[in-house]
């Protein structure tokens, strides 16, 4: 493993050791101009994040989504003008497309014009700790953060891909017929890629946490009556499996690559439409409809794991 700096915490177990080239360079400059000076032409490059160097061209880059491109006011325009610039010639460049949905492929061939014999999808999974966890440790995880039973769960960055001040709106149609149930929103602000969109005034019995590790959020999932995740653009949809993971029912949008990951195990909904969001999250109130969800989400996220995403990967970085 290359990098511009002594290995993050995470990565000290790698390997062969993390290899620090480039030191005083950071960022893009780093992956543009140091990094291929680092790697022989003939070794294979994989570039996972989304970003690599395009002067180096035995490499397998995954490409999460293109929404950047699709959507580019979602984003600050520097950023925008800079991926609408690096990731197409970094596609047409590499030697093989890793992306993490049917959906994803789709939008590579059509828009990047990519051979589709170039492209594999390989889905992501959940990690480990995402499981139904055990009450004492749900309960102790509520009083932490203040948040009393029933809740509503959304899980998602503050930027307007996610859709949230749509969610709110329609979360206030439906406020007074679910009388004591509260929302509470896991999500990060001033992301340094995004618009810069907020969250806003919140409504009746809403409240946001910005900073939850995954165990604590398995725990959120755990104790939820579901997961409220109407995002506009998903190239795959990491909370809904989490959520499935810990028995909790599921209500996501109709678009991109979620009905994809979701299949017939969640309340699927138009994200643009702040009627169908609503009824949607009434529908999940319904003790029918959320233990219907629940069985079938516990049986769809086991399609997905980790092992079977490494022996695709594998297979591209080989072949």
């Amino acid at each position: 493993m290359l990098a511009p700096g002594p290995a993050r915490a995470e990565y000290e177990g790698v390997r062969p050791r993390v290899v620090v080239t480039g030191a005083g360079l950071g960022g893009h400059c780093w992956e543009q101009l140091a990094l291929p000076l680092a790697v022989w032409p003939r070794h294979i490059l994989f570039s996972p994040s989304g970003w690599g160097p395009v002067a180096h061209p035995n490499q397998v880059v995954t490409i999460h989504d293109l929404a950047p491109l699709e959507n580019p006011r979602w984003y600050n325009r520097g950023f925008a003008a800079w991926y609408a610039q690096l990731v197409p010639a970094l596609a047409r460049r590499a030697r093989n497309i890793l992306t993490v949905s049917a959906f994803c492929k789709r939008r590579i061939i059509e828009i990047l014009r990519i051979p589709e014999e170039r492209i594999t999808v390989a889905w992501e999974a959940v990690g480990s700790c995402f499981s139904r966890r055990p009450e004492a440790e749900v309960q102790r995880t509520l009083e932490r953060f203040g948040i009393g039973r029933p809740f509503f769960l959304a899980v998602g960055a503050i930027s307007a891909r996610k859709n949230l001040p749509r969610l709110l709106r329609s979360w206030d149609r439906v406020a007074d017929r679910i009388d004591q149930t509260a929302l509470v929103i896991v999500g990060k602000r001033g992301l340094r890629f995004s618009d810069g969109a907020g969250l806003g005034a919140l409504p009746r019995r809403a409240m946001h946490l910005s900073s939850v590790n995954d165990q604590d959020l398995a725990c959120l999932y755990s104790a939820a009556e579901g997961l409220l995740y109407p995002s506009l653009y998903e190239g795959f949809g990491l909370p809904i499996l989490e959520a499935m993971a810990c028995d909790c029912p599921v209500l996501t949008s109709n678009c991109t690559a979620m009905p994809e990951i979701a299949g017939d195990a969640a309340v699927l909904v138009d994200p643009l439409s702040e009627e169908s969001i609503a009824e949607g999250i009434l529908d999940l109130t319904r003790e029918n409809t959320a233990a219907e969800m629940r069985c079938k989400g516990s049986l769809r996220c086991r399609n997905f794991g980790w092992d079977r995403t490494a022996e695709l990967v594998e297979g591209v970085l080989l072949n």
